[in-house]
């Protein structure tokens, strides 16, 4: 039997594809516990620069598995203990690594897919993808940090109408409301989401990670914070071998060559 997800190695990029395709990719425990498993296992591998989230067959991930909640109510129970204490970790790391974070999405986009690809840094898109949040149609709150990332990148009312309604909406939307940076064509997918994440590894990996917890913080403190946190990183920043290379690539007027160090 083929593993519910893949991980492979391409260069500095590490490619995750959530195989479960005839399920559409629904999350289930056993799916959250090898993400968490995997990112804890590589999450002091300088060596992996990137990391591109994908969906095997026609959809990213199409909510969670809820042949899960069915069956005996102690059962249950442990089952979305294991799960919510693994996706959650998971969502944690994607936020907490350097590495950038890229999600290709494609098809179907709901439930424990949307909070995915909400906690990825960038998102390419295909025309045909279909966005739902689909937590309520199940009498289900949002998890996966749906609450925290949506409102932010949407505004309070826009979130509400997307939680709380569970309408389908479109690729075009997504990228008109900044959920998506790139939509492209359907068969476009895979080569321009890769071609983004290999990009971004090659660029300066800690300068990145500090840029990720910046903004995340900006919409919890005043300026004067922001900029004691800005400066605090900047003492981190200069210390680097990047930012080194940077200055002396820019002296020698050629193209610098980053090792995420």
């Amino acid at each position: 039997m083929e593993a519910e997800i893949l991980f492979e190695t391409r260069g500095a990029v590490l490619v995750i594809t959530f195989n479960r395709p005839q399920e559409g990719n629904a999350l289930t425990a056993s799916m959250a516990k090898m993400l968490h498993e995997k990112l804890k296992a590589v999450s002091e591998d300088r060596a992996l620069r990137a990391v591109l989230l994908r969906g095997a067959g026609d959809a990213f991930m199409n909510g969670h598995d809820m042949k899960v909640f069915l069956g005996d109510a102690n059962a249950i129970q442990e089952q979305i203990f294991l799960k919510v204490q693994f996706f959650y970790t998971a969502i944690r790391e994607f936020q907490a690594m350097e590495r950038p974070v890229i999600a290709a999405v494609d098809g179907r986009v709901t439930g424990a897919g949307f909070s995915f690809m909400l906690a990825s840094d960038f998102v390419v898109a295909t025309q045909r993808t279909v966005f739902n949040a689909g937590y309520t149609p199940h009498a289900m709150v949002p998890d996966g940090g749906a609450t925290h990332f949506l409102p932010r990148k949407v505004g309070s009312a826009r979130a509400s109408e997307i939680l709380m309604l569970s309408e389908d909406f479109s690729a075009e939307a997504a990228e008109r409301w900044g959920l998506v940076n790139k939509v492209v064509a359907n068969d476009a997918l895979q080569a321009s989401s890769f071609a983004l994440a290999e990009k971004l590894a090659a660029g300066p990996t800690r300068i990145y990670g500090a840029t990720k917890r910046l903004i995340d913080k900006a919409f919890d403190q005043d300026l004067n914070a922001q900029l004691s946190l800005e400066a605090t990183f900047w003492n981190v920043g200069v210390k680097t071998f990047d930012f080194h290379e940077a200055i002396k690539a820019h002296a020698a007027k050629r193209e610098p060559k980053y090792t995420g160090a």
